[in-house]
């Protein structure tokens, strides 16, 4: 069993994604404070730019959920609409695949025995960054009017 690939796959990505969302947690705990206050006071003067923090949060953390337990209380402190919120915070999230490090990213490459599904070599050319870009603008926009026009 250790020698087939899918398991080997499956362990470098679990080891990877507890790896990172330990490193997450760790950096997050300790910088909670500044990064509150510094994207709270972005989100407070410039409301639309509450789905880049979310963005940058979830690109920075490979996490959904500390960019959802950071993010959404500001957006929601500063006077957003709950719709609105909802919208840019759903496309937002697609900020975690803006690095190569997420576990269903190696997870992906590694399966992908065709050899097309590619990591790159630096930050930004990977297989996932087109998708995810299209896919967040997208979601951003559509879900903010949606918000905004039914909630």
């Amino acid at each position: 069993m250790p020698d087939q690939s899918v398991f080997k796959a499956g362990m470098i990505s679990a080891i990877a994604l507890f790896g990172i969302a330990w490193l997450t947690a760790t950096f997050i705990a300790a910088h909670e404070e500044f990064i509150i206050s510094t994207v709270g006071a972005w989100v407070t003067d410039w409301r639309f730019l509450f789905a880049l923090a979310v963005f940058l949060v979830a690109a920075l953390t490979t996490s959904q959920s500390t960019a959802t337990r950071t993010m959404v209380p500001i957006g929601l402190a500063v006077g957003l609409p709950p719709g609105v919120v909802t919208g840019m915070w759903a496309g937002a999230l697609g900020g975690v695949y803006t690095l190569p490090a997420n576990g269903t990213q190696i997870a992906a490459a590694n399966f992908d025995l065709t050899g097309t599904t590619k990591l790159g070599t630096k930050l930004i050319d990977h297989s996932f960054f087109i998708p995810m870009l299209v896919l967040s603008v997208t979601t951003i926009i559509v879900g903010s009017v949606i918000g905004a026009v039914f909630f």
